[in-house]
């Protein structure tokens, strides 16, 4: 479980080849991920709604209901990508561990940036939330896809 991030997802690559994942196939699992995406980001946006209009630390509501709402979604999100995106068989600790080493880091990151887009450059914290979505997708399914559920990892295979 503590393997080199670096190399673990030099040898999930190795295993893209090894399953000969064809442009096809990614096309097909980025799909799915986008419509798993999709119903996750709903599910985070109305936690992210309601914290904002909770706003228990009466300061940065967006940045508070940003983060606390990245947590929880996370874990929501965890099952459904390895249970329905990538069908992985990879132990559920395992992945879970990896997949919040993915998603902790695009969390600070995606907190920096909800910041600066509602406290710098005046933008509606919804509209910010949309924006925020939509810059970091790619990252979380490639990081997702080489470190948290190896390919050659996947069920149907």
């Amino acid at each position: 479980m503590l393997e080199n991030p670096k190399k673990r997802a030099l040898r999930s690559k190795d295993g893209l080849e090894i399953i000969e994942y064809t442009r096809q196939k990614m096309t097909r699992e980025f799909f799915r991920y986008m419509f798993m995406a999709i119903f996750n980001s709903i599910f985070f946006f109305i936690l992210y709604y309601l914290l904002i209009k909770w706003d228990p630390l009466n300061m940065y509501p967006e940045v508070f209901a940003w983060f606390v709402a990245f947590a929880i979604g996370t874990v929501e999100a965890h099952y459904v990508h390895r249970r329905f995106t990538f069908k992985s068989t990879i132990s559920y600790k395992e992945s879970l561990f990896w997949m919040m080493i993915v998603y902790t880091i695009i969390a600070v990151i995606s907190s920096i940036t909800i910041w600066a887009l509602v406290n710098m450059l005046d933008i509606d914290s919804y509209i910010a939330w949309v924006i925020n979505n939509c810059m970091f997708g790619l990252a979380y399914f490639a990081g997702l896809r080489l470190l948290a559920f190896p390919p050659e990892l996947d069920s149907e295979e």
